[in-house]
């Protein structure tokens, strides 16, 4: 019999052993950070409810930009505002040398939503997802993934979705390998980020998942704790906005200012 103790402290020592670290970025530098990416990236416009334009960002940066003492000098020059700005005005993907961005585009069953843009292939013949392929430029880089709404509860934390699209594909497959039909059922569409965010789990460097808003459709819903809990758990959460940062994680759940 293995007991559950020895089962913790196994999965703890292969953590460790995989090279996962638990570094972080400075509070007060990340809120810096992110007002510096919604200064000089975040496209025009706004919402119905008023809020400001939906985009994903991800950045990879030296780590030593992370730590105390933020300094906008020469921060993500590579990346112009104005070439980054252009393709997201167009709902198209942007993938610079320190620096990935998406708006969403499509609606009801083609929506593909900015975070998912980010952090799975699009395309079934892309190998590499944009946020892997920036990660895989400095392994021991700072990683700040940024979404100005949280991610929503209906398709980018809905896990159960995505397994019940892959099982309606399997078995379709098998009704028609049993009548000896040669097509195969259309197939499922994943549109949950969770088990991609794995990528960000792996990353060795200083790390972050960060959000703004709190999706306004999922304002108050009971779930919404549980699935940011799911996240929290695989890369450090916060909530950035007006100049300053929450970390969302305390105690082994999800604080009050980081559901509304």
């Amino acid at each position: 019999m293995v007991y559950p103790g020895v089962l913790i402290g196994l999965f703890l020592f292969s953590l460790i052993s995989s090279g996962v670290s638990a570094e972080e970025v400075d509070q007060n530098t990340l809120a810096k950070i992110i007002q510096f990416i919604n200064t000089n990236y975040q496209p025009p416009g706004q919402t119905d409810s008023g809020d400001g334009v939906q985009y994903a960002v991800a950045i990879n940066v030296p780590k030593e930009k992370c730590g105390p003492g933020f300094s906008e000098g020469g921060f993500l020059s590579v990346d112009s505002a104005k070439t980054v700005k252009e393709a997201l005005e167009n709902h198209n993907l942007y993938q610079g040398t320190q620096l990935v961005a998406a708006t969403p585009k499509g609606e009801k069953t083609t929506a593909v939503h900015s975070e998912r843009a980010l952090l799975m292939c699009e395309a079934s013949s892309d190998a590499v997802t944009p946020v892997q392929n920036l990660l895989n430029k400095d392994q021991n880089g700072c990683v700040v993934f940024y979404t100005y709404n949280s991610p929503c509860l209906d398709f980018c934390l809905n896990q159960a979705k995505d397994d019940n699209e892959q099982n309606r594909e399997n078995k379709q497959n098998e009704r028609n390998q049993k009548k000896n039909i040669e097509s195969t059922a259309a197939p499922a569409v994943k549109k949950c980020i969770l088990k991609s965010l794995s990528v960000l789990t792996n990353h060795v460097g200083p790390k972050a998942f960060v959000f703004s808003r709190v999706y306004r459709k999922d304002e108050n819903k009971p779930t919404l704790k549980a699935a940011l809990k799911v996240v929290a758990e695989q890369v450090p959460l916060y909530k950035c906005d007006a100049g300053s940062c929450v970390k969302c994680l305390s105690d082994g759940e999800i604080i009050s200012q980081c559901l509304s």
